[in-house]
């Protein structure tokens, strides 16, 4: 069964916007290898949890000074218990989801969603994919 994680769009779209309102950017791992400049994108980390952030440079930073965050709904450490999911594997990672990509850039499915009162960024995690969508209500397995 595929895991679904939850972001709050709003919460998203902030973060988003600054990455594409970036002029440089950090570069994945496989970007950095082929000398490849990246685009803005939402970085999709597990490691203390499982949250997106800007690849915006200079980073978006919260009031205490580290790199601003929106941790999926349940996997917060600072907040929900420990978690961990066979999908998500056993090694932290970072996922570049990139904001200007055609043919359907994610920056402006996230605008439209934002505006028509969509709540919700999902990420439906299977063991060897995932897909991105909008969504009004979170979906319960």
């Amino acid at each position: 069964m595929a895991l679904r994680l939850h972001f709050d769009l709003a919460k998203t779209l902030r973060l988003a916007e600054h990455a594409v309102a970036a002029d440089e950017h950090v570069a994945s791992f496989t970007e950095h290898e082929n000398h490849i400049r990246c685009p803005g994108a939402l970085e999709w980390v597990h490691d203390d949890g499982v949250y997106l952030m800007s690849n915006g440079l200079p980073r978006l930073r919260a009031q205490s000074g580290a790199n601003l965050t929106v941790h999926a709904e349940g996997w917060d450490p600072c907040v929900d218990d420990h978690r961990s999911d066979p999908d998500l594997g056993g090694d932290d990672f970072v996922e570049h989801l990139h904001l200007t990509e055609q043919p359907h850039p994610l920056i402006t499915v996230l605008r439209a969603a934002h505006a028509a009162g969509l709540g919700w960024l999902e990420l439906t995690v299977s063991e060897d994919t995932f897909e991105v969508r909008v969504t009004h209500t979170r979906h319960r397995d």
